[in-house]
């Protein structure tokens, strides 16, 4: 199953519902700034509708909700460390785990999660777009 198959599997099973709402929440605080954005972007030549101003915006802060994206990265390495335990039999070190974890994966879970949040917004981007007019 590619990663779009399984970002659709998910939105459609209503996993992606809490992302949904932290993108409109991020949208609705994020107004006056995207707009901004999309000002500087035309000042430097480049024309930008509403949708591409808000994609780009996403792609550029990266995040719409950092706390609960901590909360799951971390989440994540306390996974890894079950793992390893289970794998080696004794307790790994936490930090050790969290370090490689780090390097090894965060990188493409950050943009897995990116990708998510674009996918979100693409099938209600008329929802989201209005939030930006209002």
């Amino acid at each position: 199953m590619s990663e779009l198959d399984e970002i659709r599997r998910k939105y459609e099973s209503g996993q992606l519902d809490a992302m949904r709402d932290d993108l409109a929440q991020f949208i609705v605080a994020h107004r006056s700034r995207i707009a901004a954005f999309r000002a500087d972007e035309e000042a430097r030549g480049v024309p930008l509708d509403d949708e591409t101003a808000v994609k780009l915006y996403l792609i550029h802060l990266r995040s719409i909700n950092p706390r609960k994206e901590i909360q799951e990265q971390l989440e994540e390495i306390r996974k890894e460390t079950w793992i390893r335990g289970i794998n080696t039999g004794c307790q790994p070190d936490p930090e050790a785990v969290a370090n490689d974890w780090a390097r090894q994966y965060s990188a493409a879970w950050r943009s897995h999660r990116l990708t998510t949040i674009v996918y979100v917004f693409e099938r209600e981007k008329d929802r989201y777009l209005k939030l930006l007019q209002c």
